[in-house]
């Protein structure tokens, strides 16, 4: 009985002993792009009075979730331990598409998702790939694709659609270098959004 009181007890200390372990705390990162909205007016021309609502961003389960992905393999995908996004990247891409729309000076008005007013155009979204590749030859990219339909609200069809990608050569190898070049190529593909909805309204 003494024996088995003094395995408890050791049992007891060990298990107390792994929940003091100290966990590294995570380190959390954003989408955060600097707009110049005095170029983005020059490039797109006279703001004309449309109003285009934007659509949820969908994205597969992978994309929902707030871990930093990477692939370092043809069908593999993991996620940084210790580093998270601020929120899921088809929510964090929802915001960066619409200010990027809202500092283009294009449009009369952005109006979000949850809007109860009516638009114009309606603005459907889908993230394919928001992750870190990591390549063979040892050098990695921050990838986003995206391909967007322009509906028109009063027909009901499709105007246009149109897939953007980036890659953006990221350093270093980690979830910070990973960070910092999703944020340039998600910048990316939102100029070229603007770009391109900026060239079907001079159409």
């Amino acid at each position: 009985m003494k024996n088995s009181c003094s395995m408890i007890f050791i049992f007891f200390c060990l298990l107390a002993g792994c929940a003091t372990k100290s966990v590294p705390p995570a380190s959390i990162y954003t989408i955060s792009p600097e707009w110049d909205s005095t170029r983005a007016q020059e490039e797109t021309g006279k703001k004309n009075s449309t109003i285009i609502k934007m659509a949820l961003v969908r994205g597969t389960r992978s994309l929902t979730g707030t871990e930093i992905l990477y692939t370092d393999a043809r069908y593999g995908r993991n996620s940084y331990a210790y580093s998270r996004w601020s929120d899921a990247p088809v929510r964090l891409l929802q915001i960066l598409f619409q200010v990027a729309l809202e500092e283009s000076g294009w449009f009369g008005a952005v109006v979000p998702p949850t809007s109860a007013s009516e638009a114009d155009l309606l603005l459907e979204s889908t993230l394919y790939d928001f992750s870190h590749h990591i390549k063979d030859d040892g050098t990695s990219d921050g990838v986003v694709r995206v391909r967007f339909y322009l509906i028109d609200n009063t027909a009901k069809t499709v105007t246009a659609t149109k897939e953007f990608m980036s890659c953006v050569a990221a350093a270093p190898q980690n979830a910070q270098g990973a960070a910092s070049a999703l944020n340039k190529a998600a910048t990316n593909v939102a100029c070229d959004l603007v770009s391109w909805l900026a060239e079907l309204g001079r159409l």
